[in-house]
């Protein structure tokens, strides 16, 4: 989760969980991994005889029989063949696919994954990427640069959002895009509407009462001023929206993404009163997104995003 208010958040930050040199549990195996800006931007600019790329996409299998390890050792053999075709010398070969033999070694369980996977590879370089699941693209391709065009295909084609989970309490902020979904933690955002507005305990009701005085017919009813708390619980939480808004103001005018806002039908129609942001994504989601399943969420907030058709 971030805590840093000054981050840009792009695509690739909201779904990349971060770069490791192998795959070894299980929560690493189920995650979508694109290049961050810094890391594209490194693979746009590279210019080095022999930059080999390769593109895998998923095959449906079993812990019997693994189709993805297989595809992956003969597009390996391929990419061999290919180099020394190229002219790269046998060392050259070799070290340029060590990191991804040794890859190789510790791919198991990839039929659990379903991710199609990209590989940039040099003897002075190495990067992979695990790429969801609707990627087909099988390619090998020995340059002086990398073959980017599938890669950027599936980044430009994604949309990030935020997603902000409404309530009287327990205020959550969350980025995604289309694949992945993560919550996003920020400091001093309010997130309990009686402590944000120092309120002890809600109003009471009072109640009215008959009373007989001279001045009155008997029966009568005194004035009694008496609450609406609907009306009192409405305008508390217009009080608190406004601070959740001002509070986000920064971040979001900083990266300008796409807001959805998430809550009970009546919460979402009283933060739009007060909302200042005009990013705001038409309509939201209904219900406690708090207690739903996460990536329920993200297929929700997609949809809305697509609805509207935010690029």
């Amino acid at each position: 989760m971030s805590t840093d208010d000054e981050i840009s958040i792009t695509t690739t930050d909201l779904i990349n969980a971060g770069h490791s040199d192998t795959w070894l549990t299980q929560a690493e195996a189920n995650m979508i991994k694109l290049p961050n800006d810094t890391e594209l931007n490194e693979l746009k600019n590279f210019n080095q005889p022999f930059a080999t790329s390769l593109y895998l996409p998923y095959s449906p299998g079993d812990r019997r029989r693994d189709p993805n390890r297989i595809a992956l050792k003969n597009l390996l053999t391929e990419a061999e063949s290919a180099l020394l075709m190229a002219g790269a010398t046998p060392k050259q070969v070799k070290k340029t696919l060590r990191p991804a033999l040794k890859l190789l070694e510790q791919y198991e369980g990839w039929p659990m994954r379903h991710n199609g996977l990209a590989v940039f590879m040099q003897q002075d370089f190495f990067r992979y990427y695990q790429l969801p699941e609707p990627s087909q693209y099988r390619l090998l391709s020995v340059m002086s640069s990398f073959d980017l065009d599938p890669l950027l295909q599936i980044i430009d084609n994604n949309q990030p959002y935020l997603v902000l989970a409404l309530g009287h309490k327990n205020i959550k902020l969350y980025g995604g895009d289309q694949y992945e979904i993560h919550q996003i933690a920020l400091k001093d955002l309010p997130d309990d509407m009686h402590r944000a507005l120092n309120i002890d305990e809600f109003p009471k009701n009072r109640e009215t009462h008959n009373i007989a005085p001279a001045k009155m017919g008997k029966g009568s009813e005194a004035f009694h001023g008496q609450y609406n708390v609907a009306e009192v619980d409405k305008k508390m939480l217009l009080k608190f929206f406004r601070l959740i808004d001002k509070r986000l103001h920064k971040i979001l005018n900083k990266n300008r993404l796409p807001l959805i806002i998430a809550g009970t039908d009546y919460l979402l129609p009283i933060y739009r009163k007060v909302n200042t942001y005009d990013n705001l994504v038409p309509g939201g989601i209904i219900g406690d997104i708090k207690k739903s399943d996460i990536d329920q969420v993200r297929q929700k907030a997609w949809m809305i995003i697509t609805q509207n058709k935010i690029q």
